[in-house]
């Protein structure tokens, strides 16, 4: 049921202070803009992102045309957000890092006692957590110190994800992409959880070998 009141609300938030409907449009940037916007950005921010790309560790592959691109991509690319400041994609990307592991390893393909979804995507929750640790994937990876694995709590790895996923996370930002100072750890802890995840996978899985993609 619609509340009338958290209607009235939204209504209210939709009018400026002239009465008018706020509307929001998809304007053309001037040519040299770009250049203009991200010179600034960067000269405002290069001590911050100075500090956080030496929190990020760097991904290092002895042989990266044997990598997976799309795996070993998403935990760049995560990395590269995070150094940036863009703490929502950091936070989707890495996760889907350890969700792609969970998809694809065979180990977790043979197994029937996995939800997944619409019966196919294997999905990040504590069952699958629990079937991926059992089936000797390194899920210990993805816990916080003193965190417990079981199939009846959501550890806060996958907590975080599904918050993002369902949209859940307008009180991380003070205004439209900026985000409040307390965003920032969470999105490393997403991140290194990810890191140790993907690179202790890649350098033990059955599913890779010298020489093969």
């Amino acid at each position: 049921m619609i509340n009338k009141n958290d209607t009235d609300r939204q209504l209210d938030k939709a009018m400026d202070e002239s009465g008018k409907k706020v509307e929001a449009s998809l304007l053309q940037p001037r040519e040299g803009a770009g250049k203009y916007w991200w010179e600034t950005f960067l000269r405002g921010h290069i001590s911050e992102i100075n500090r956080r790309f030496s929190q990020a560790k760097a991904l290092y592959i002895t042989a990266p045309a044997k990598a997976p691109v799309d795996l070993f991509s998403y935990i760049r690319e995560a990395a590269l957000c995070f150094e940036i400041g863009r703490y929502l994609p950091a936070i989707i990307l890495a996760s889907h890092s350890v969700e792609l592991i969970l998809e694809r390893d065979q180990r977790m393909q043979a197994s029937r006692a996995l939800v997944r979804h619409d019966g196919e995507r294997v999905t990040l929750c504590s069952r699958n957590l629990v079937g991926a640790r059992d089936l000797g994937l390194p899920v210990e990876a993805l816990l916080s110190p003193g965190e417990k694995l079981d199939q009846d709590t959501s550890i806060i790895f996958a907590a975080r994800r599904d918050r993002v996923a369902q949209g859940n996370v307008s009180d991380w930002f003070r205004a439209i992409s900026e985000y409040l100072p307390t965003v920032e750890p969470d999105a490393l802890d997403q991140l290194e959880k990810a890191q140790r995840f993907v690179v202790t996978w890649f350098n033990n899985s059955p599913n890779v070998r010298a020489g093969e993609p």
